[in-house]
């Protein structure tokens, strides 16, 4: 496993960071199952439910197991922060290129690459080399011209439901990246910054859209949000350039 893991790393850095970023979302989840069987720990000793208090913490040991295997995978994966802007600023370009000539409307293949932007997607979709129409908040839908601004409308409306709660990201250890942050007061500690209205805080907006698409779950499982109630809407799905 360790001369896979060297291999892809050093050979397709590329798809090291996929993985990266869908190990990061699964252990998300883990991590909302864990706060779930913490709350029925709760309701148990509520009730006296010993039997069940027994029992659900072996649980826990066994899922804190499979995170910190996953966490070690991450780890083994990181690629080199060089590359790893090189491949974000590759695939950024790119889906530029193709966001203007769709909306010239220079591509030949026009009609193929743009998609019906009413149907809704979730976020366990992969996003890369996808582009935006709107997203969809607690039943209310709001345009957005690409993922910096899905990220950023995102936040304000989280931070105009509780700017208290949307202040604790700073500190916050687990809203961060492994190697850079995405949240801070001080606009100089991250690439391409966006001040989230009248909070001080600022955002890290240069991410790949799955990156985006992570963070943004973090948040909602913070703010008690179901992840269902987000939604995403394509304009365009240029996947079938790049292959």
């Amino acid at each position: 496993m360790d001369k896979l893991i060297d291999l892809i790393r050093k050979e397709y850095p590329s798809d090291a960071l996929e993985i990266q970023e869908c190990i990061d979302l699964l252990s998300q989840c883990i991590s909302g199952c864990t706060t779930n069987i913490k709350r029925t720990i709760d309701i148990a000793f509520e009730n006296k439910d010993y039997s069940k208090m027994k029992e659900l913490p072996e649980y826990l040991e066994t899922i804190e197991k499979i995170q910190k295997e996953l966490d070690n995978y991450v780890d083994a994966l990181q690629i080199d922060e060089e590359i790893e802007k090189e491949i974000e600023q590759k695939i950024e370009k790119e889906t530029l290129r193709d966001d203007n000539e769709i909306d010239a409307k220079e591509l030949p293949t026009y009609s193929e690459l743009s998609v019906d932007s009413n149907i809704p997607y979730n976020l366990y979709d992969d996003y890369t080399y996808k582009r935006p129409a709107a997203f969809e908040l607690l039943g209310q839908k709001h345009y957005a011209k690409d993922w910096k601004d899905v990220f950023v409308q995102t936040c304000e409306i989280l931070a105009s439901k509780n700017d208290h709660l949307f202040s604790t990201f700073v500190a916050d250890k687990g809203m961060q990246g492994r190697k850079m942050k995405y949240f801070c007061t001080d606009k100089k500690e991250i690439r391409s910054p966006r001040k989230i209205g009248e909070t001080g805080i600022y955002v890290m907006t240069n991410m790949s859209a799955n990156q985006i698409r992570n963070v943004i779950e973090k948040m909602l499982r913070k703010y008690g949000i179901k992840t269902v109630e987000y939604k995403i809407y394509l304009k365009a799905d240029y996947t079938a350039r790049h292959i």
